[in-house]
């Protein structure tokens, strides 16, 4: 995945009419930079609200109800070579790496053009195009930012809600007829997520299913199954507290020397155990979901499993096929028999493993306030929405062990804020990197000391880095304000943004070399400071500077500065200047 410009048509909150160029840029990591409120944490919101609108557009089992209330033209690259049904259906139209734009217009249409290498081929109606993975961090209290991540997580827990109601309701001692009216009331509310079943419009024996008359049934009259597959997980992943321990516990699926080679400056990286507690008692699990429980209780064995309540019954467990609704289920990753089983079950990527938890912790939506969700179904809303903290999961992690390379284990929940920080990050951009993933990360080395923010960058970018030897399928965009990553980065890759006189947010590339500078000429250029020092320091040694220009002043300003300030170049100048 490589974004390489976004045009955005009319406004979106400081943005408007404006065109982003990032085709010039070196590498796979780019840093916006900027004062605080010059606009770069909305540009990001706008690459997600972009992306995120696009799945909901091409999904079938998900909507589009109204138009984001601006339009957005995004041109990007994207490796298809691993997705060989979309390049079988489509033949020579999708090369291995294939140039795509795609304009989301101000009634909500999509319009798709792909480059054929000398022109742009208009595809009208397809929906078929490859999307990337967007996955979205970030370290402060932006909101906004996950807030597009959640208005998917909504359209994923009513497609499962809907699915599982009607399995209730079919569960019932009922006739063909009953039958056929739930699931032809179902297939009028929900076409998006049901389709007809012919073969349940025929006998046992092959025999088409008639009237008394000996009129055939047709599908839309006398319907007695409806096809439905498993519902993906949203391809928008946001990081946070709950899908933070999903991450790391997919981890476990890598072997221990790759985890040490990705994080070989994090003290505890190795899984060694971890306690989840599934509960479904919420009804609004799926087949699916039961079906990734039912994996995670095989794999972890029958003495491994703590039922909570009362066990089902038998009606209960006809739907579910589980002993209880809920229970703790421990993984002990020092066992190399379930690590073994762990990987069978997942084909050995930790992605396939992350998916299947991350979609049952998705049905946690169930516990958010109605309001956030109905304001959550329209396309349009670009307010403020908290996602709640502590509410009950139906998959949640208790407790995740990390060891270090001597065994020392410690919880997850125990680390400080900049190892869990720097382990969060490290880890989903190397989960994803394989995915044509684009990456939106707001501040993500806030909570890192200067020494780990210095070799910040080298550890992402070697983590983004393809496992296979090849070109990178992700970017990464994240705003900082940190100088040590844009010392990491050519200039080509630092997007300088501010405000102008009427409050309009643009953006530039910068004009000097950032890649080696120092860090005091960063912080000076690009970060509003005439001085390194603390404006405190700065507003006292005024107040001590002398009144006058006799001696006797100029040496008892000298000596309060020597006396009171410490090393630095601001002390060194003023010292100087005084004795002269």
């Amino acid at each position: 995945m490589q974004l390489l410009s976004l045009k955005l048509h009319r406004t979106y909150k400081g943005l408007k009419d404006q065109y982003f160029d990032f085709s010039n840029t070196s590498g796979n990591i780019i840093a916006l930079i900027g004062l605080n409120g010059s606009g770069k944490s909305q540009l990001l919101e706008l690459m997600a609200e972009t992306f995120a609108y696009l799945e909901r557009w091409q999904r079938t089992d998900f909507r589009t109800r109204t138009s984001l209330g601006f339009g957005v033209t995004v041109t990007y690259k994207c490796n298809t070579s691993r997705d060989s049904a979309l390049l079988a259906y489509h033949d020579t139209l999708f090369s291995n790496v294939t140039t795509i734009r795609v304009t989301i217009k101000l009634d909500g249409d999509v319009g798709l053009e792909v480059w054929d290498g000398s022109d742009w081929e208009h595809l009208l109606g397809e929906k078929d195009f490859p999307l990337p993975y967007v996955v979205g961090y970030s370290s402060g209290l932006n909101e906004n930012l996950q807030r597009s991540f959640m208005k998917n997580s909504v359209q994923y827990f009513e497609v499962m809600r809907t699915r599982l109601k009607r399995k209730k309701e079919l569960s019932s001692e009922l006739n063909d007829e009953q039958i056929s009216e739930i699931n032809q009331r179902y297939l009028k509310r929900n076409p998006h997520i049901f389709e007809p079943e012919e073969e349940y419009l025929t006998t046992n024996s092959g025999e088409r299913i008639t009237t008394e008359d000996g009129t055939p049934i047709e599908v839309n009259n006398y319907l007695l199954g409806l096809r439905e597959s498993d519902t993906p997980a949203s391809k928008c992943v946001f990081l946070d507290y709950d899908s933070a321990g999903l991450f790391l516990l997919s981890l476990a699926i890598l072997k221990k020397a790759e985890i040490s080679s990705i994080l070989n400056e994090v003290t505890y990286k190795y899984p060694t155990k971890a306690i989840l507690r599934y509960d479904l008692r919420r009804d609004v699990s799926g087949v699916d979901t039961v079906r990734d429980i039912q994996m995670l209780v095989s794999i972890a064995g029958d003495g491994n499993i703590k039922g909570i309540g009362k066990r089902t019954t038998d009606k209960i467990f006809d739907i579910y096929e589980l002993d209880y609704l809920a229970g703790d289920i421990t993984l002990d990753f020092t066992n190399d028999e379930l690590i073994d089983r762990l990987r069978e079950k997942n084909y050995n990527d930790p992605i396939s493993l992350f998916n299947r938890l991350f979609k049952i912790q998705q049905l946690g939506v169930a516990n958010w306030q109605s309001i956030i969700r109905q304001q959550l179904r329209k396309d349009n809303f670009i307010g403020t929405v908290k996602k709640p903290l502590k509410t009950k999961l139906p998959l949640s992690i208790l407790d995740l062990s990390l060891a270090d390379d001597s065994g020392k284990e410690v919880s997850f929940d125990d680390l400080s804020d900049g190892e869990a920080q720097l382990l969060q990050v490290l880890v989903a951009s190397r989960l994803f990197a394989e995915q044509n993933t684009l990456f939106l990360f707001d501040e993500p080395e806030t909570h890192l000391n200067p020494s780990w923010r210095t070799h910040f960058h080298r550890q992402l970018s070697k983590a983004i880095a393809s496992q296979e030897g090849n070109e990178s399928q992700s970017q990464v965009f994240l705003s900082t304000h940190s100088p040590f990553m844009v010392s990491s980065l050519k200039r080509e890759s630092v997007m300088f943004f501010e405000r102008n006189e009427s409050g309009q947010i643009r953006m530039e590339p910068v004009e000097n070399q950032t890649y080696g500078a120092s860090f005091d000429v960063l912080i000076k250029e690009h970060f509003d400071l005439q001085s390194l020092i603390s404006q405190t320091v700065v507003k006292d040694i005024k107040a001590h500077l002398p009144k006058g220009d006799t001696p006797a002043e100029r040496e008892e300003s000298k000596q309060w500065i020597m006396e009171n300030v410490g090393e630095s170049m601001e002390k060194a100048y003023l010292i100087r200047k005084l004795q002269s």
